[in-house]
């Protein structure tokens, strides 16, 4: 790393940008790997956050920082061709800093004080290691953002109740007029989303839990069966929650397994979605997408709340020993340019005093050891060489200078009367 790293992100939210827009966002995995192979072949740290509500795209390098958002904004657009790019924020420094610790700790959730979001940024931190994208400054970033948000969820109520998207939409579907318990419940997606709410249901007591799935192998606690058996299970499912990244109920299956009209629930948790609009519109169906989750209160919703102001003012905390932290690195870089540029001079000036000396008794031979016919001249040379380019360089500054700074830092004592 040369110079101090700057950090800048790209951010997009569902609280100002609607599903449909976000949708166009849903990165797969392909396109994630080949932004942060972009990354790395430009000498840049990147990571990417990806959710169904979110994308966090974080760039670090020596680069200015709006040649760092340039890079971002050129890369995002070759992610999602066509998409348009007006809905993402631009944050540089403190700001995107201030902004990824606020993330981490569910203050910028659809469910204040989700825990999701950790899982999904150590994912995200795993592949921007194993692309070589995770830089010193990202990876410091990113290791406050994790502990900072274990922190908040362990010493304050901002993880009360039902705080996570899992929770939030088994709770609007037991709200809903097909309700949970006693129904027949059907999961679509084995995926993370999927295991959450297959660790959720029991408690709701349905009358059972089906998951389809081409991956999950049987289990005890409920029925697995492949997509090609879906159509088989539809027809007495009341609730249905679908967590993929493809369509998960195709309109013609939904139409011909619910002509009776009996009342039925869908949520789909999916980006891109999963379900389309019109199956909402068969009788008797009722669809949700990932945005009706904000609108959920839950029984701990007032706790969360009050306990914004002290999860808030614990960020700021973190924000301060990141940038003491960031700071600390930015010298070790530093000092380690030092010594070697020190190590370059040193290995110069031997060379250029040993080419302009006559006596050859110095010269390493069998038995003998090197040493130096004039020591004086050597460490003196060496001495000029070392200081050379500083004192030019204070000399020809014409802005103030924190002289004393500059005594301490060199140790040197008095002045001139």
């Amino acid at each position: 790393m040369s110079g101090r790293d700057t950090i800048v992100s790209l951010g997009l939210d569902g609280e100002s940008v609607a599903v449909g827009d976000r949708e166009a966002w849903a990165l797969d995995r392909a396109a994630t790997a080949a932004l942060l192979d972009a990354a790395r072949a430009d000498g840049l740290g990147a990571c990417l956050i990806s959710t169904c509500y979110r994308v966090e795209l974080l760039v670090a390098g020596s680069a200015p920082a709006e040649s760092l958002l340039a890079w971002g904004r050129q890369r995002l657009a070759a992610a999602g061709p066509g998409a348009p790019l007006d809905a993402f924020t631009a944050r540089v420094g403190d700001a995107a800093l201030r902004h990824l610790l606020r993330v981490a700790a569910g203050l910028e959730s659809a469910v204040l004080g989700e825990a999701q979001i950790r899982g999904l940024g150590r994912r995200a931190r795993a592949a921007a290691q194993d692309a070589r994208v995770l830089t010193p400054v990202l990876r410091t970033a990113l290791a406050a953002a994790v502990q900072t948000g274990q922190q908040i969820r362990r010493d304050t109520d901002l993880g009360r109740g039902a705080a996570s998207t899992a929770s939030a939409a088994l709770q609007l579907a037991e709200a809903s007029p097909a309700g949970v318990a006693g129904r027949p419940v059907v999961v679509v997606g084995g995926g993370q989303m999927g295991r959450l709410l297959l660790g959720l249901l029991p408690a709701a007591g349905p009358a059972s839990v089906t998951l389809v799935s081409s991956h999950v192998p049987a289990h005890d606690s409920f029925a697995v069966v492949p997509p090609a058996e879906l159509a088989d299970v539809l027809p007495e499912a009341r609730v249905v929650l679908t967590a993929t990244d493809r369509e998960a109920l195709p309109l013609d299956a939904a139409r011909a397994a619910w002509a009776d009209g009996r009342p039925r629930t869908v949520i789909d948790l999916g980006m891109p979605r999963n379900v389309r609009a019109e199956v909402g519109a068969l009788p008797g169906v009722t669809l949700h997408d990932i945005d009706a989750l904000a609108a959920v209160v839950d029984a701990g919703i007032q706790a969360r709340e009050a306990a914004v102001p002290a999860a808030e003012a614990r960020v700021e905390a973190a924000l301060h020993t990141l940038r003491a932290d960031l700071d600390g690195l930015h010298r070790e870089h530093l000092v380690a340019d030092l010594r070697r540029r020190a190590e370059a001079v040193r290995q110069e000036t031997v060379a250029y005093v040993c080419s302009r000396c006559t006596d050859r008794t110095c010269e390493p031979g069998p038995g003998r050891v090197p040493h130096c016919s004039d020591p004086e001249h050597l460490t003196r040379t060496l001495t000029n060489r070392l200081f050379h380019d500083l004192t030019v360089a204070l000399r020809e500054r014409t802005d103030d200078l924190d002289e004393d700074a500059l005594r301490r830092l060199f140790a040197i004592d008095g002045g001139h009367d």
